[in-house]
């Protein structure tokens, strides 16, 4: 988090109201009965991180756990294989990055309630 630019936190007031539960959205139930987390995805600029969606999952988890799962869009505004990137972008990802998941990676969640937690901008219910 300390990598996380503040204002784009606070831009969608990520940080009020924040409830120790998943927002139903957040989660897709496979045919097996286990559910399918969206990863916040988040972009690297100069080493700052910016969100592109899951402020409000990331600071929920982070509560929780010392390491989860993130998806990384683009560094420095690039796709990861189409240029190089900044050295600052390199070393926060270093720092933040502990390992890869693996596509089919099965990850444990503290187990918290699923809710429908109000609107979400970013999938328009």
């Amino acid at each position: 988090m300390r990598a996380v630019d503040a204002s784009d936190m606070a831009q969608r007031n990520s940080d009020s109201n924040i409830e120790d539960a998943y927002h139903e959205h957040w989660l897709s139930r496979c045919q097996d009965g286990i559910y399918e987390f969206h990863a916040p995805e988040f972009y690297l600029t100069k080493g700052v991180a910016r969100f592109v969606n899951g402020r409000h999952r990331t600071l929920v988890l982070t509560q929780h756990l010392a390491e989860m799962p993130m998806a990384l869009t683009s560094m420095d505004g690039y796709p990861l294989w189409a240029k190089q990137p900044s050295r600052i972008s390199l070393q926060v990802l270093g720092v933040m990055s502990v390992r890869k998941v693996g596509e089919e990676e099965v990850f444990l969640f503290p187990d918290l309630p699923i809710r429908y937690l109000g609107y979400d901008d970013n999938i328009g219910k």
